[in-house]
């Protein structure tokens, strides 16, 4: 038994901060959540099943197996992180070449959820996104120095339910990103500003939304003109480096494909027409605009701040744009430092998922039945799905929509608390 515990010991020793592991009490309730949230995760990995988790590997395996490599549109860091996912599991995966096939995502899901290997192949499938789930966990236990507030973060990743949707049920690859952005966080925290940047960079080559971070980096961390140039250099790096490789591979420009991606459209949904040719005011660029030039001019560069405006940017997105299900996780590791600062983000947080659950049904059998479809597809495929029971008796995009109206009231309230906050508060706080 020693044999197994002492390797377990040293990994936590690691991962854990000394200041956690020195309490008792810390360390056990440390334990005890990674416990419940790491159980929570192995039970439904292996059961829930969603068409984008097959989608990133369909393309892995074009490019690993069947000589593809011009698959996808952009995002060569991602796809190819994939293939190296899909080396490591063939070996693990009976049958493989009959599952991994370039017909996988257009093949019905009923032939993939028969597959007689079915709940290993998911469970491996996710195995990757758990061991970043976790490390961002303990990426927040490094960040706080105040062990309450770390604990409390620690607890808030563990059992989030929107990190565990994004992640076991939706089966996207947020975490990774999400993943990148803590570290760069922490090591901004630690005032190593050019490797802050070369993480937020290389979120950015993961998913493209860390892009608008980027400019409250800079003016944040980084007082003078050269340091900010510096800085841009290093959030930049990743993204020319996987163009160069692009080109080598043939695949599509990296920069072109970020900007015409039809995701960025969602920036400029909500908007209002000016009466005259192409007059528009998008609501999301003017508190975007309103909000980077406060963090330039009004800003005290502290790690605070950054964090803060963070978080007031992803709430700001959230609340003015349409988002798909799996996106949401991105306010998480922002709304982490919020929560332990002031009680009422954690009932306003509630409050969203609850508006979020409804706000889901526009998505069919996508968010219901078709989730669990591996334990039974006959059964679970032919549910009704909440929108169509709801439809009987309401129209269901007003009762889609009210419940949306309240996701974006309380997430502008969460940003006039922060901002309030950071107009009277004259000293920073020691996380």
């Amino acid at each position: 038994m020693s044999l197994i515990i002492k390797p377990f010991k040293k990994l936590f020793s690691k991962l854990i901060p000394s200041i956690y592991l020195r309490d008792s009490s810390a360390r056990v309730s440390i334990y005890k959540w990674l416990l419940i949230g790491f159980l929570i995760r192995l039970f439904l990995m292996p059961i829930i099943i969603h068409g984008d988790l097959l989608k990133i590997y369909w393309r892995a395996s074009l490019i690993a197996y069947h000589n593809r490599p011009m698959v996808g549109s952009g995002q060569l860091f991602i796809h190819y992180l994939h293939v190296l996912f899909l080396w490591i599991f063939k070996p693990l995966m009976p049958h493989f070449d009959e599952i991994i096939t370039p017909e996988l995502y257009t093949k019905a899901m009923a032939w993939f959820v028969s597959y007689p290997h079915i709940f290993r192949t998911l469970f491996l499938f996710k195995l990757p996104y758990l061991i970043f789930d976790l490390g961002c966990a303990f990426i927040l236990l490094h960040i706080f120095q105040n062990r309450k507030k770390g604990l409390g973060a620690f607890i808030f990743w563990m059992v989030n339910p929107i990190v565990i949707f994004a992640t076991y049920m939706w089966g996207r690859y947020e975490c990774i990103a999400v993943f990148f952005i803590l570290l760069s966080l922490y090591y901004a925290k630690n005032n190593l500003f050019s490797k802050s940047l070369f993480c937020l960079g290389m979120s950015i080559i993961t998913r493209w939304y860390p892009f608008i971070l980027l400019p409250f980096f800079v003016v944040i961390l980084e007082r003078k003109l050269w340091g900010q140039i510096k800085l841009a250099f290093w959030g930049l790096f990743p993204l020319g480096i996987i163009t160069v490789l692009g080109k080598l591979f043939q695949r599509p420009n990296e920069m072109r494909e970020m900007i015409k991606i039809h995701h960025a459209n969602y920036l400029f949904g909500m908007k209002f027409y000016l009466v005259h040719l192409h007059d528009y005011i998008f609501v999301f660029i003017v508190g975007y605009t309103f909000f980077l030039l406060y963090a330039y001019f009004e800003t005290n560069h502290s790690f605070e701040n950054l964090q803060r405006s963070g978080c007031v940017v992803m709430l700001l997105f959230f609340a003015t744009c349409f988002f798909h299900p799996q996106y949401f996780m991105w306010l998480i590791p922002f709304l982490a430092f919020q929560v332990v600062e002031n009680r009422k983000f954690l009932t306003l947080f509630i409050i969203q998922v609850l508006c979020f659950i409804v706000y889901t049904f526009q998505w069919g059998s996508d968010t219901a039945g078709r989730f669990f479809t591996p334990i039974s597809y006959s059964y679970f495929m032919h549910l009704h799905t909440p929108s169509q029971i709801i439809n009987r008796y309401y129209p269901i995009a007003n009762f889609i929509g009210i419940f949306r109206s309240i996701f974006s009231g309380v997430s502008l309230l969460m940003v006039y608390l922060i901002l309030r906050e950071s107009f009277t508060r004259r000293k920073g706080i020691v996380l």
